[in-house]
């Protein structure tokens, strides 16, 4: 979840019983013009309702927490605010800042800056081993927020049936599956058959925006859902995708995609194919190792 430092500042205001838009408009200073828009936002992520002029908050448990955060802490607003909150969620548990970026997709000077700011309030840790992590010593309700919000994020989106499995998501886009047919595009191992390794899968896998996706995105995708849906199937066609089209997808970076390399070089890594059990299947699909 991503949220602006006026969404905050607005939840902040409904934390502390303002509900009535034009009174938070005026306590903010900004025009009412701007704060219908803000509105509009908090309702499109799910967070608020508006009716007869006010803003009533979901009563989500992650919500609830949020709200008592900015009511008893209103300076997380600027560390919350913009890759506040998926950063700071990577950081449930100890990651380095190359971790975070392979997790979240931010570079390294938005990570590093948004950390910086957590370390001065006391908000992250470091260890001697320069990985971070939340002060679970200090801010436990702040940890308790991330943890809702993640379970929630994990298991409910507003753009995707109830019954589908996210494997990624912004604002912008989600990559999900469905057994049945969707009005989405296809990605992921659903969309390998398109670059010549056909799958028959138990599932689709989508992706919202529907748009056009290049082999790097799809191969991008599958890494997302490989990572939350581990197993040597899809390590092994992970794999063989990686290789068929590797000097197009070079630059992607992922701890799954390094212990596939590591295999491809002729290391056995546990829980994941050997390098003749890849020969064996790259066959199939005429992809020489």
């Amino acid at each position: 979840m991503h949220l602006s430092q006026i969404e905050l500042k607005t939840l902040e205001q409904i934390a502390q019983g303002n509900c009535d838009i034009k009174e938070i408009a005026r306590n903010l200073n900004r025009d009412k013009s701007r704060l219908y828009r803000t509105k509009q936002k908090l309702e499109e992520k799910d967070i608020v309702r508006f009716s007869d002029g006010k803003l009533e908050p979901k009563r989500l448990t992650y919500i609830v927490i949020l709200l008592q955060l900015l009511s008893r802490y209103p300076n997380l607003v600027p560390l919350l605010s913009g890759s506040g909150i998926p950063i700071l969620t990577a950081l449930l548990e100890f990651n380095t800042i190359k971790e975070i970026e392979e997790n979240t997709d931010f570079e390294k000077s938005i990570i590093y800056n948004k950390i910086k700011q957590a370390i001065l309030i006391s908000v992250v840790i470091q260890t001697h081993k320069k990985t971070y992590a939340l002060n679970k010593k200090i801010w436990k309700d702040l940890i308790i927020f991330l943890e809702e919000l993640k379970k929630y994020e994990e298991t409910t989106d507003p753009r995707i049936p109830v019954n589908s499995t996210i494997y990624y998501k912004t604002n912008e886009e989600i990559i999900f599956s469905n057994k049945i047919e969707l009005e989405a595009e296809l990605t992921g191992f659903s969309a390998y058959g398109q670059f010549g390794i056909k799958l028959l899968l138990p599932t689709n896998y989508y992706y919202l925006p529907t748009t056009p996706l290049s082999k790097k995105e799809v191969f991008k995708h599958s890494l997302y859902i490989t990572q939350k849906e581990t197993d040597i199937k899809k390590l092994t066609f992970v794999g063989l995708f990686y290789k068929k089209y590797r000097n197009e997808l070079q630059k992607i970076r992922h701890p799954i995609l390094d212990k596939i390399k590591l295999v491809l070089s002729g290391k056995d890594i546990e829980g994941y194919p050997t390098l003749e059990e890849l020969r064996d299947k790259a066959e199939i699909y005429d992809i020489r190792l």
